[in-house]
């Protein structure tokens, strides 16, 4: 290991007043580090990596479990198993991928993991006492890094459903198709400035998030980049509640929506979205929720062409309009079905991903019947 990371651990366990034997491992037979706390006798196998990336820890843990087991398995005394990675930085969203994997697949098992920068993250057989958040100084103003620009802005998220589109169905998601070799090609299929797409690839390629073997633009580690895109768009959104002029059924509000958007450059743009969009495109199951309608600004006039106005602050609300902050990315990326424009796919999967109503369900049953071909390697 370029750091000793044995001793940084050892130091975080005597530091939490538990005892670290000093001792040298002779066999396979034997842990990296023997702890004892209390009554309980802890055997901790521990690997690092050389970055702090998903893909590169969880095979480690995997190991130090599968090692901590059979240590523990060989143990003439009893030992409590532990697994712990470590490496020179660890994002904290990462951590929590590592510490979930580890109790979901092996729940007898202590998890740990660790960093240079003192990120101590715990989870399982008393270990969360252990836990402790990085603390990360710079030297001067001079040593702070770059900051890259936000990997989720409007117009990167739009080119990212145009990369990922491509292996969807164009039914569940409208994006240019082709195998674009770079950002200039990239750049003219999205409709953007050579620059956004520019700054967008690279910053894809500097958090690995681009197959650089691939001889056109190959989008990998779908499933961290997707956590990370739920998280992007957790801010609160901008609801409104609305109710029909006169009682009517929702699909006179969709034969409306159709028929406006049959008109060539109709102003605001508009779309269904969230449930509604995820019944529509053949993956809906939750009911109950009142449709969204997605609207590109918010325009009185049109709700009452629609038969809807703003409801008062004790009325029910029958549809809910939301003003989306990512205009680009949702309105390009809408497909039609009959003449409705409805959220794309993924839209519809980051949505809802929040949404306290079964969102998680929803959520799930779309990333089971339609994202699947995102995760074929």
């Amino acid at each position: 290991m370029a750091l000793d990371f044995e001793h940084i651990l050892a130091e975080a366990l005597r530091k939490a007043g538990w005892r670290v034997p000093r001792s040298r491992r002779l066999a396979d037979t034997e842990p990296d580090l023997i702890a004892v706390a209390k009554d309980r006798r802890y055997a901790i196998e521990l690997k690092a990596a050389s970055e702090g990336r998903r893909d590169r820890l969880i095979p480690l843990l995997s190991q130090a479990i599968l090692q901590a087991q059979t240590i523990a398995r060989r143990s003439p005394v009893p030992v409590v198993p532990v697994a712990v990675v470590a490496a020179q930085r660890v994002p904290a969203v990462v951590a929590e991928q590592i510490k979930e994997f580890g109790q979901r697949h092996a729940p007898d098992t202590g998890v740990g993991v660790i960093d240079a920068e003192g990120l101590r993250l715990f989870a399982g057989q008393g270990l969360e006492v252990l836990n402790s958040k990085p603390v990360r100084r710079l030297k001067s103003p001079a040593a702070a890094p770059k900051r890259l620009p936000h990997l989720f802005s409007d117009l990167n998220q739009w080119m990212l459903k145009v990369l990922l589109g491509q292996r969807l169905s164009e039914s569940l998601v409208s994006v240019p198709r082709g195998n674009f070799r770079n950002a200039t090609q990239l750049a003219e299929a999205a409709g953007v400035s050579l620059m956004s797409a520019f700054r967008f690839v690279s910053q894809l390629a500097i958090e690995g998030f681009l197959d650089e073997d691939a001889g056109f633009l190959h989008v990998v580690r779908v499933d961290e980049l997707l956590e990370r895109w739920v998280s992007a768009n957790r801010q609160p959104a901008q609801d409104i509640a609305a109710r029909w002029i006169v009682k009517r059924e929702l699909r006179q509000l969709y034969a409306d929506i159709a028929k406006r958007g049959r008109v060539a450059k109709a102003q605001p743009r508009c779309c269904i979205g969230l449930f509604a969009a995820a019944d529509a495109l053949g993956f809906g199951f939750v009911r109950g929720v009142p449709p969204h309608l997605y609207l590109e600004r918010l325009d009185e006039a049109m709700l009452r062409r629609l038969g809807l106005m703003m409801a008062g602050s004790h009325d029910r609300a029958d549809v809910s309009v939301r003003i989306p902050v990512n205009r680009e990315a949702i309105f390009r990326a809408a497909v039609m079905r009959d003449g409705l424009p409805l959220s794309d796919v993924l839209q519809v999967w980051l949505d809802v991903s929040a949404h306290p109503a079964r969102g998680r369900e929803q959520a799930a049953e779309i990333r089971r019947q339609a994202l699947a071909p995102l995760f074929v390697k």
